[in-house]
């Protein structure tokens, strides 16, 4: 499996989208002696917890201690099913998924990993929720995207009115050459790809004359964004698809494409260049807040900006990113790529100089 460059246009027709889910996805059960091998210890590692865990087995709704969670690392390590699930991702996927991302590597205990792989997931005992993903491909497909895209990620569009708000107004004054060529940076599921497509089609731009594009490092996230695809969230998949309907109706949608990239690598002035770049949610969260690599990333962004092109970021980041990263320290690291600052309501903007 490797880093090779997916791309899509995107499509809500079933026939094409099980012609490209064959292309991502390893269909029917799953025969390996190594995942066998892995999946016989974690069935002695759980029966040896079973019998010394005092609260009893997790159960949904379960309030976890301290203690809980730590017993379940003494007895049944995570990082011991993780290596299980990272051979059944091997054999699952035609391309490496992005496993920082995945529940089982941002959880801190096994309990809490089926926390939040809740309702999918209502088996305790990892080797049987294993061998149930060996045998059944289609309640592994919608594992895996519970994994990649779980419902704590809170993927939603008009996450930042304020900034769409500002965006419109600068996009009416703005008039380059050309058409206007957008990128939605570390796009997720894709809402702000289909966001930014109805923003210039509802200030009147016909759709010949835009571009959106949309980049992820995550190749489910990917899948979603460009399908509507969520087998484990039907209900979010309905929303989606009827809130994008129509720009599949008028053919705007034929103006965005989704592609795999690793923001965060490669050449400075590598990649195409944007009128307007946004990148929310990424920028000093989680995923992404190592002064080397942060530094790194935004210069690669501002290098794929035009002149008098505008970056935009915003985030809804907790636990403390937003006290590490503060917005006035994402401001000096953009003044330093050459953007001039703009009040923009919400997270930060900066237009790049004209040369």
């Amino acid at each position: 499996m490797g880093r090779e460059r997916l791309h899509y246009i995107p499509t809500l027709d079933e026939v094409e989208i099980d012609k490209r889910l064959e292309r991502l996805l390893v269909h029917g059960s799953i025969d390996d002696r190594d995942l066998e091998s892995r999946v016989a210890r974690l069935a002695e590692r759980f029966r040896t917890y079973a019998c010394c865990a005092p609260h009893g087995l997790w159960v949904p709704g379960l309030a976890l201690t301290h203690e809980m969670r730590g017993i379940a690392e003494l007895y049944l390590p995570l990082n011991e099913i993780r290596r299980a699930c990272d051979r059944l991702f091997s054999l699952s996927l035609r391309c490496s998924p992005f496993l920082p991302a995945s529940v089982l590597h941002t959880a801190t205990s096994w309990l809490d990993a089926l926390h939040r792989l809740q309702p999918l997931v209502r088996e305790a005992n990892p080797a049987r929720l294993m061998h149930r993903l060996m045998a059944d491909g289609d309640f592994r497909h919608r594992f895996l995207f519970s994994l990649f895209l779980p419902r704590r990620y809170g993927g939603s569009f008009e996450r930042y009115p304020a900034q769409s708000v500002f965006l419109r107004g600068w996009l009416a004054v703005y008039r380059p050459k050309g058409s206007v060529r957008c990128l939605d940076a570390a796009c997720g599921s894709g809402e702000g790809c289909y966001e930014l497509a109805m923003l210039l089609r509802d200030t009147g731009s016909p759709p010949e004359s835009f571009e959106v594009h949309g980049a992820t490092v995550e190749p489910l996230e990917l899948f979603a964004a460009a399908h509507g695809w969520f087998p484990h969230d039907p209900g979010r998949q309905t929303a989606y698809r009827h809130r994008i309907g129509r720009l599949f109706r008028d053919g705007t949608a034929e103006r965005v494409m989704l592609y795999r990239e690793d923001l965060t690598e490669g050449n400075l002035s590598a990649g195409e260049a944007y009128d307007v770049i946004i990148c929310n949610g990424l920028l000093g969260g989680p995923l992404l807040n190592e002064r080397e690599k942060l530094v790194g990333t935004i210069g690669r962004l501002c290098a794929r900006l035009k002149p008098g092109g505008i970056m935009l970021a915003a985030n809804r980041f907790h636990g403390g990113w937003q006290r590490a990263t503060p917005t006035d320290a994402l401001g000096k690291i953009l003044a330093e790529n050459g953007l001039t600052l703009r009040a923009c309501g919400e997270g930060i903007a900066g237009v790049k100089q004209q040369r």
